[in-house]
């Protein structure tokens, strides 16, 4: 049934809080990873490459989930599926603390973690988009903003609990964590009062038939594989550098931190700045990035000065991704365009932490993988100058 209060109400805000706050723990917890790496390689027994698989994998879950669970929020509602997601999650991170091998992290964190993460943030985005619509942007970037928050506060309370309690038990405190805040969450989340989606299949193959789309699929696949590689890596290539751990992993909160400020700043002039060139200039600053940190070395601020970028460029992106979607194709059917979306993302992820690993291993050391990171980076960018502004002609879906 479909909500009385109108859109732009205040009930629609706090939708869009909630959302950020769900969307954030999920996301927050999700990028930890990282602070976990080097425990699990020791305890593992494994390299870099099928550690980090473990990080691809789970991406992948986490993002590709949205392909479903995005259109079968346009139709039920979010509630049931941020639910399945507040219980799935938490298990997840309970059966990766007891897991002896890098296999059973595949399927406990990879696939529990993953599904259950992203049955959390695909409802919350399209939540948010149908239930503003005057300040949808801004709307969206308090949502993405959640997920630099998470990751800001998650990943250095992740390396103190680890330092105090060891990892495994670290997990057993985010579940906790977890349960308690997304089921909160659950409570505020409501289906937006939007029109009835068109047919979710039909629709979807509808919208990738078109150029636009296509572009901007590939463009937010290359920009993922770089991201990953940061999101993987940074922490552990840091603390080889000699950083203490405690400030390497400080700097994937610094990624976070950052990233608010790309999510808020730039969607608040995509009323002005058509969004697609603000989505350009923010990748216009991931391979620059990336060409800091190549050269950074042991040089703590120029590590920061790479992750203050990143984080900058990257928020900017997530946030005006969905803006993009809209332009092109309309609120609509929101849901199952930005599952497809996030299906790139989660590409992105299977790729880019298991082959930077892998370079990272096969070369020992890390100037290779970063140096793969300024390619895909700069690719992106490249890619992105060829999408068009404006509506995407979408084609009649046939029934689904």
């Amino acid at each position: 049934m479909t909500c009385a209060s109108p859109v732009d109400s205040t009930r629609g805000w706090a939708v869009v809080v909630a959302g950020a706050v769900g969307s954030g723990i999920a996301f927050g917890t999700v990028y930890t990873f990282g602070a976990f790496f080097a425990a699990m390689v020791d305890d593992f027994g494994a390299g870099r490459g099928p550690t980090a698989l473990v990080f691809g994998v789970t991406l992948l879950a986490f993002f590709g989930t949205g392909l479903v669970a995005a259109p079968l929020a346009d139709r039920l509602g979010p509630r049931r599926l941020v639910l399945t997601g507040a219980v799935l999650l938490p298990l997840g991170l309970l059966f990766t603390s007891r897991v002896d091998t890098v296999v059973g992290g595949y399927v406990t964190y990879g696939i529990g973690v993953g599904v259950g993460g992203g049955l959390v943030i695909a409802p919350m985005y399209t939540a948010a988009g149908g239930w503003i619509v005057r300040r949808r942007a801004l709307a969206l970037g308090v949502v993405a903003a959640g997920n630099g928050v998470g990751t800001l506060i998650l990943v250095p309370v992740a390396d103190r609990l680890i330092a105090d309690h060891g990892w495994r038990d670290a997990y057993v405190i985010l579940a906790v964590v977890n349960l308690v805040v997304i089921g909160l969450c659950c409570a505020v989340v409501r289906r937006p009062p939007v029109p009835p989606a068109p047919p979710a299949v039909a629709w979807m193959k509808a919208v990738a038939a078109t150029t636009a789309f296509r572009r901007l699929f590939a463009t937010t696949l290359l920009f993922s594989v770089a991201l990953y590689v940061a999101f993987g890596f940074v922490v552990d290539f840091a603390t080889e550098e000699g950083i203490e751990s405690g400030s390497a992993a400080l700097l994937v909160g610094l990624i976070g931190a950052s990233s608010v400020v790309g999510r808020l700043g730039l969607t608040t002039l995509s009323g002005r700045v058509p969004a697609v060139r603000l989505l350009q200039g923010c990748l216009a600053v991931q391979p620059v990035a990336f060409a800091v940190w190549l050269v950074a070395d042991d040089s703590y601020p120029l590590l920061v000065t790479f992750a203050l970028m990143l984080g900058v460029g990257y928020g900017g992106f997530v946030a005006l991704g969905p803006e993009v979607a809209v332009g092109y194709f309309g609120v609509v059917g929101l849901g199952g365009v930005i599952g497809l979306l996030f299906l790139a993302f989660g590409l992105g992820g299977l790729v880019g932490p298991p082959f930077g690993g892998w370079l990272a291993d096969a070369s020992d050391g890390s100037t290779i993988p970063i140096a793969f990171g300024v390619v895909m980076s700069a690719l992106a960018f490249a890619l992105s100058l060829t999408m068009p502004i404006g509506t995407a002609r979408v084609g009649t879906p046939a029934p689904d």
